[in-house]
């Protein structure tokens, strides 16, 4: 076996509130890594305890109720915006760095339990996630010290562990409900012999079950403030101690039809209790948003729920019942896939690291036998048919013979370039429309918009809008040196957007045949210079 076969490459679930990792073992079975505490999922929590020395996961929240200020939590919500920054010992810390660390741990964690250096990792975030928030997820594992491979959907992910078993099925529909702590997605998917295709995904990046405990957390403490005329809101500590309790109360209300939690703020005490009938009440319309981003989903699927055959709970959010009275109510589905909310990610991005990036994995021989066992099929009989498949993925099993895995993604969100039209008004003109099966290439023609053009730009947009105020700029890309020709000269532009959701752009002077490719693979925000001191500060700072 070469030494890149033996490597052991993570996959990782990188959460809102817990975060998961998982490796292929020479059987080809995904196993969950434990973290040092022997626990399978870690807390996505940053403690700081001094200046360059912090503790991470489950330390790191029993500190929230002592130093409450001290502690970074779901900064994964803030992932892709350009000015945020906590403040700990008088250092600010990007979304980035502050997810580096939670990503260090979980490196050191496994290369503890696994006895070997980890370099190399797929990592995984919401299917709506927008350009800025993967590349921002990706420069976190780079100052982390790994090389991240891929930046896979969450329910892609869940979706690939599940499919094992249903892999050779003539055609197998499934929607995938990710509701985890801090943010939501609904994909489409269809399983087709041993192709894995998204069909459609709609989602929010600010919905999660966070929102659930925000809703409970300010009807404890108005119930109280009622009481005594004190708000355990107004001060952080006691804050974060109503905020545990009521986290509690949501867990214990997925067992139980009511919860009791206590609450004491300056010298005052009271027991506030809430029925689950209550609770649903208070978050009615969070559910209806799920139930509303089901429909968007669908209808851009061209699908009904009942052209479904099952459906997937992804996170752990999908425990609350009623989420699942929501879906039978809307699907007419009575039992759902059950799978582990908190692991399914974690199994399948491990799966999609052997598959994309390892094809002389011993793993893929396991896999072949089982998948041609399974379909009661001679080995012979594939070679023709498996020329129809993805050829990335065909190349990549050729290695071992390996009738191969095809992913199949779409991207998000629309892709576009700002234009000036005949009025000189600039407008945005779509080139990749969301949910377009990747990879996937589009080509349009434009023309030089002034007399004596000597340079074009292409302002890459992302996201619907018509005008440059309702999308995101997100990368340029210019062709200069051009000689001066009349307004109306043609230009050719090309995007090209591959599997790992990374963007290239041609442009192309069709009268010279002079050409620029630009890579729109974002920095996350961070600049060269910034993401080596970040390198240095999460690598230098001590952990415990």
């Amino acid at each position: 076996m070469s030494s890149s076969s033996a490597e052991i490459i993570l996959g990782i679930d990188l959460g809102t509130t817990f975060s998961a990792m998982a490796y292929v073992d020479r059987f080809g079975k995904p196993n969950i890594i434990p973290n040092a505490d022997g626990h399978a999922t870690t807390p996505s929590a940053v403690y700081f305890y001094d200046e360059d020395a912090c503790v991470v996961g489950e330390e790191a929240i029993k500190m929230t109720v002592v130093e409450p200020g001290q502690v970074s939590r779901f900064v994964k919500r803030a992932m892709g915006e350009d000015r945020y920054e906590l403040v700990f010992y008088g250092r600010s810390y990007t979304p980035q760095e502050l997810s580096a660390f939670i990503l260090r741990k979980l490196r050191e964690d496994a290369e503890e339990a696994l006895g070997q250096r980890i370099r190399r990792a797929v990592i995984t975030v919401p299917a709506y996630f927008n350009a800025a928030q993967r590349a921002a997820t990706a420069a976190a594992g780079e100052i982390a010290g790994l090389e991240v491979l891929s930046i896979l959907n969450e329910p892609t992910a869940a979706a690939i562990h599940l499919a094992m078993d249903r892999l050779g099925e003539e055609r197998h529909r499934m929607m995938v409900f990710d509701l985890g702590g801090g943010t939501f997605d609904v994909t489409l998917m269809e399983i087709r012999g041993l192709e894995l295709i998204t069909i459609a995904s709609d989602g929010n990046a600010e919905l999660g079950g966070k929102d659930w405990d925000d809703r409970l957390v300010n009807y404890v403490a108005e119930a109280f403030s009622e009481q005594h005329g004190l708000d355990p809101r107004d001060d952080p500590q006691p804050y974060q101690e109503l905020y545990e309790r009521c986290l509690q109360a949501k867990i214990a209300l997925s067992r139980q039809t009511r919860a009791a939690i206590p609450v004491s703020y300056r010298g005052r005490r009271a027991v506030i209790k809430v029925t689950r009938e209550r609770f649903d009440a208070l978050c009615e319309d969070l559910i209806q948003q799920c139930e509303d981003t089901c429909i968007l989903a669908l209808d851009k699927s061209g699908m009904a729920w009942s052209d479904l055959d099952e459906i997937l709970l992804v996170g752990g959010s999908t425990r609350m019942p009623m989420v699942r009275e929501m879906l039978t109510r809307s699907s007419g589905f009575s039992r759902f896939r059950e799978v582990n909310p908190d692991e399914a990610v974690a199994l399948g991005a491990s799966l999609v690291a052997v598959f994309r990036h390892q094809p002389g994995h011993p793993a893929l021989a396991s896999f072949r036998r089982e998948v041609l066992s399974r379909a009661g099929r001679d080995p012979a009989d594939l070679s023709t048919e498996l020329v129809q498949l993805d050829d990335r993925y065909l190349r990549a099993g050729a290695a071992v013979g390996l009738p191969p895995m095809a992913i199949r993604d779409v991207n998000s969100h629309p892709l576009g370039v700002i234009v000036l039209d005949r009025a000189d008004r600039e407008r945005v003109v779509t080139l990749i429309p969301a949910s377009s099966p990747l990879p996937c290439e589009r080509r349009s023609r434009f023309a030089y918009a002034y007399d004596n053009m000597t340079a074009v730009r292409v302002t890459v947009t992302e996201g619907a809008g018509r005008s440059r105020d309702e999308v995101a700029v997100i990368g340029e890309v210019v062709l200069d040196k051009l000689p001066p020709r009349p307004r109306g000269t043609p230009i050719e532009v090309v995007y090209r957007y591959t599997a790992d959701q990374i963007l290239e752009v041609d442009i192309l002077d069709v009268q010279t045949g002079a050409s620029r490719r630009a890579r729109i693979d974002l920095s996350g925000g961070l600049d060269e210079r910034r993401m080596i001191r970040a390198q240095e500060v999460v690598q230098r700072a001590q952990m415990r």
